[in-house]
């Protein structure tokens, strides 16, 4: 089954993921699971784009852009704490590693943010490719271990409908 986003709907889907993340009502755990799976989607429903001749990079791509991004959204997501990683190509035994959820959504939004930065500046093409590229070098390593941690997350503690409730908290 091949699914063909719209250059505007893909504009469109990134600003939505880009708002629920960093300035609506902050998403319940389900929700952020289903807008990281809707960006994985749009990866493979989008048509290839192209590089463009420019030799453009968009502001806000600095350190202290990124420590922003970092701050703002550690509040909005205090059930998100550090998880386990580990590579899954490295030979076994493999050391694991933290994850950070928060880096997570950082890098993300920093990359999309940069999309949109393109697709409006330079175009649509230009905006896609470096979509596409981005999942494939950078942010999908973050989208994939995000989910799989708000998956077990959500498992571990029975949020599969989108609340989410401490194990340990005492009913009234």
């Amino acid at each position: 089954m091949t699914v063909r986003t719209s250059t505007a709907d893909f504009a469109d889907t990134l600003r939505r993921f880009i708002r629920l993340v960093t300035t609506d009502e902050p998403p319940t755990l389900l929700e952020l699971a289903r807008a990281l799976d809707e960006m994985a989607m749009l990866v493979h429903d989008t048509p290839a784009g192209k590089l463009s001749d420019q030799d453009v990079d968009p502001p806000g791509r600095d350190y202290d852009d990124y420590k922003a991004r970092y701050d703002k959204l550690g509040p909005r997501f205090p059930e998100l704490g550090q998880y386990a990683v580990v590579d899954p190509v490295s030979d076994l035994p493999a050391e694991p590693m933290l994850g950070d959820p928060i880096d997570d959504l950082a890098d993300i939004v920093g990359d999309l943010s940069a999309v949109i930065w393109r697709y409006e500046n330079v175009g649509p093409e230009e905006a896609i490719w470096y979509f596409q590229f981005h999942f494939q070098v950078h942010w999908g390593r973050h989208l994939r271990e995000l989910s799989l941690y708000l998956h077990a997350l959500m498992g571990a503690k029975g949020s599969w409908d989108g609340s989410y409730e401490d194990e340990y908290t005492e009913a009234d």
